[in-house]
């Protein structure tokens, strides 16, 4: 009753996702958050595993089947923005 009456959690839920909401209102209320996070953490960890494995399969094909993957993967799953300029610059 508490959570439901909090306006300013409310408006929190509203901007941000599930996982940054339930992180912020870990404070007021840490046994309802640990069981949330506990709900909500496997899907991610799991969709990142999957995506990852996707990857490896699809730069392991038959033609580059004697290729060491594992730059190629990292880079491919990375969320990290090359800055191409400041590479190109440094050549």
């Amino acid at each position: 009753s508490e959570l439901h009456s909090n306006h300013a959690l409310e408006m929190q839920f509203e901007s941000k996702t599930l996982e940054e909401y339930w992180c912020s209102a870990i404070v007021s209320f840490p046994g309802l958050c640990e069981t949330a996070l506990a709900v909500l953490i496997p899907f991610a960890t799991t969709w990142l595993c999957e995506s990852g494995f996707s990857t490896l399969l699809s730069i392991k094909t038959k033609s580059r089947n004697c290729l060491n993957a594992q730059a190629d993967v990292r880079a491919a799953i990375s969320n990290i923005v090359p800055c191409f300029e400041r590479l190109i610059s440094m050549k």
